[in-house]
């Protein structure tokens, strides 16, 4: 897989690395997700539904390094890891143009700048090194931070399920957004 290690300063001055993952950084993966899915209310995946499995984390890495249309991302701090993203492109015939997008990101370096680094990241690995041709992702709409950095990405909003996500404090609406990458030829 092509990537190449980007350094990139936060709004707070820290300097952070984005770069793909090796198998060493499984146990680190699972403890950084394990992390924000305990902090979120904006992942559809509670903790407890995610397991902590060295050997399914460390298949997951190798899954999307010998995946053509797939990436999976790391961003580092004075080596810890602080957020991750993933590009994940189906293996449909018919849809691997296309890929979604889910990110994480610990509650400390939220509202940094560190999702825009992921996301322009993936976007640009899609444009220089996959056939994709379509990017998307689900955000709730209760999380106007992410709404806003998407819309700001050039993502459009493509539909909205209203009551899509049962959390405890009620049903949360679901809108899904895409950014094309790549021009279609209608035929």
């Amino acid at each position: 897989m092509k990537f190449k290690p980007k350094t990139h300063t936060l709004k707070s001055g820290n300097s952070i690395q984005v770069r793909i993952p090796t198998l060493n950084d499984a146990q680190a993966l699972v403890d950084l997700k394990r992390n924000y899915l305990s902090n979120t209310t904006t992942i559809p995946l509670n903790l407890d539904e995610y397991p902590i499995n060295l050997k399914k984390e460390s298949n997951l890495i190798t899954e999307y390094e010998q995946s053509p249309n797939s990436i999976l991302l790391l961003a580092e701090c004075h080596d810890e890891l602080i957020g991750n993203i993933d590009l994940r492109g189906s293996k449909l015939s018919k849809m691997a143009h296309t890929a979604v997008i889910g990110m994480g990101i610990k509650e400390a370096w939220r509202n940094q700048g560190l999702g825009r680094c992921l996301i322009e990241s993936v976007i640009d690995w899609a444009k220089k090194y996959s056939e994709l041709e379509l990017l998307w992702l689900d955000v709730y709409a209760s999380n106007e931070l992410g709404y806003n950095l998407y819309k700001n990405m050039g993502f459009k909003t493509s539909g909205i399920i209203n009551g899509f996500f049962k959390e405890e404090s009620g049903y949360k609406d679901k809108i899904q957004m895409y950014l094309r990458i790549k021009e279609i030829e209608k035929v």
